[in-house]
């Protein structure tokens, strides 16, 4: 959803944009934190090269689509 918003230039980007960056970085979180020894590389290659870099651009769009409020 937030990549569609986006590609519509729909300022609604920044509700999903922030969602998404929340659920990616909960979900890094949960997958280091439950992951058994041997799934522990894995888990911690998945958040640092691709669900928190993820989330940080979400958050970026998030922060970019902000309304202007006459400051």
């Amino acid at each position: 959803m937030t990549g569609l918003l986006l590609a519509r230039g729909d300022t609604r980007r920044c509700l999903t944009a922030a969602a998404t960056a929340t659920l990616l970085v909960t979900d890094a979180w949960f997958d280091t934190t439950t992951a058994s020894a041997g799934e522990a590389g894995a888990a911690l290659a998945m958040a640092f090269c691709a669900e928190l870099p993820l989330a940080a651009v979400c958050a970026l769009v998030a922060c970019r689509a902000l309304p202007d409020r006459g400051r």
